[in-house]
């Protein structure tokens, strides 16, 4: 049986990109499905996923993800990148903006509450999917909390 990874990352090519993060995790997942490697990969959906010109399936998911004292939806979109499965976490109040994590300006002043959301979507996303992956790939600070809270959910 195969190795089942989830491979998360707050960009990947060809969806979002600001950086070198963007082009890894594009390309690793592709590199990890070519050597028999189950691989699906999570990143938010953002304004510049939906004006990729991707093709994106809603899965008709929605999971709830506690943050703080309340409690946040967000839906699950698909694609399919090179014959890997790509997971978008859809919520317009933190991924619908014009860049991905700050203006020329500075920095979005909820970026925190953004990835922490990120993190957690992706776990019930997995579960809303019945994605049991063996590894959980996560890349940078945006996706940090996700091994934290591979013990609450």
């Amino acid at each position: 049986m195969a190795l089942k990874v989830v491979y998360v990352s707050s960009e990947a090519i060809p969806f979002a990109k600001t950086g070198g993060l963007g082009d890894v995790a594009g390309t690793l997942p592709l590199a990890l499905r070519r050597l028999g490697i189950n691989v699906a990969l999570f990143i938010p959906l953002y304004r510049t996923v939906r004006q990729s010109g991707a093709v994106l399936d809603d899965t008709g998911i929605e999971v709830t993800v506690p943050l703080g004292r309340r409690n946040i939806n967000a839906k699950l979109y698909r694609a399919a990148s090179n014959d890997v499965p790509v997971y978008f976490v859809r919520r317009d109040e933190f991924y619908d903006r014009t860049y991905l994590y700050g203006t020329p300006e500075g920095d979005y002043f909820d970026n925190l509450e953004r990835f922490v959301f990120f993190s957690r979507a992706v776990l019930e996303g997995c579960k809303a999917r019945g994605i049991t992956p063996d590894i959980i790939h996560c890349n940078d600070w945006q996706t940090g909390l996700v091994p934290a809270y591979l013990r609450d959910t």
